[in-house]
């Protein structure tokens, strides 16, 4: 990866924050640890590839298309291929992508024409050759077999639907073993099926992926102020050891109440 990526991301792309604002693009510490890994493959004259088992809303994807956008938007014949587990996932991936480059600083903007926007696909006009982002949805065995990509992103993994097996073997077909690609696989988990299964041969060390895991205490804003309520022995524990302030186990108890209807295995799938 090019030095000047973070400085890139930082300094030029904005995003819409959770409160519905465009803000610039600042990493959190999970994203800090998902790039610091991309650098160290990077560093070693790698293929990026990186297998990702995350909590909910902490910026994965957002990061994921920010180095993409800027891997594509500033070279030529460059190819990079977003897949989404469903169409309005796959439709608010593409809207990143063209808000990248709508909100870009105008001196750097005036030198990254944009020749296409739309059908899925946003086109960087190139006098050497054009190049492209590509968004497409799981659910079609054939999707990107008729393309090569130099930058593939697979988003929530484990709730694609149809054969995601085939067509991610598919996919990966389509991105050449060189040291100048990327491959990022990151979901929430769902069970036992083929995300888990590629998971556990990433922390097992049989395959090239490096597994990435986040937990839901690493994201600072999952915290809420504490009440004073007597910790459960659960909590306790832990507090323990995970070293959780009482901030954090109150947003806890909060989100397992009002997000995951107060069901303690459905907030462990959704914020390990």
């Amino acid at each position: 990866m090019a030095i000047n990526t973070l400085k890139f991301i930082e300094g030029c792309l904005k995003i819409k924050n959770k409160n519905a604002e465009l803000v610039d693009l600042k990493l959190n510490p999970p994203q800090m640890k998902f790039y610091q890994a991309i650098q160290e493959q990077a560093k070693k004259g790698k293929p990026i590839r990186i297998i990702i088992l995350k909590a909910r809303q902490m910026g994965f994807s957002t990061l994921t298309e920010g180095i993409i956008f800027k891997k594509t938007c500033t070279a030529p014949l460059v190819s990079s291929g977003i897949v989404a587990h469903e169409i309005s996932a796959t439709d608010n991936l593409f809207n990143m992508s063209k808000r990248y480059h709508e909100y870009l600083p105008e001196e750097i903007r005036t030198h990254i024409p944009l020749k296409k926007s739309n059908a899925k696909e946003v086109i960087f006009d190139f006098a050497d050759g054009d190049s492209v982002i590509k968004c497409m949805t799981a659910g079609n065995m054939s999707i990107g077999r008729s393309d090569t990509f130099q930058n593939l992103h697979v988003s929530e993994y484990a709730f694609w639907k149809g054969d995601k097996e085939q067509t991610l073997s598919g996919l990966m077909q389509a991105v050449p073993n060189l040291k100048n690609t990327m491959v990022i696989i990151e979901s929430t988990a769902n069970g036992y099926e083929d995300f888990k299964e590629r998971w556990d041969k990433a922390v097992a060390g049989e395959s090239e992926f490096i597994p990435i895991f986040c937990a839901w205490h690493e994201l600072p804003e999952y915290t809420m102020p504490y009440d004073g309520f007597a910790l459960t022995e659960e909590e306790k524990r832990l507090q323990e050891r995970y070293k959780l302030t009482l901030d954090q186990l109150t947003w806890r108890r909060w989100c397992i109440k009002n997000n995951c209807n107060s069901n303690i295995d459905t907030f462990c799938q959704e914020y390990p």
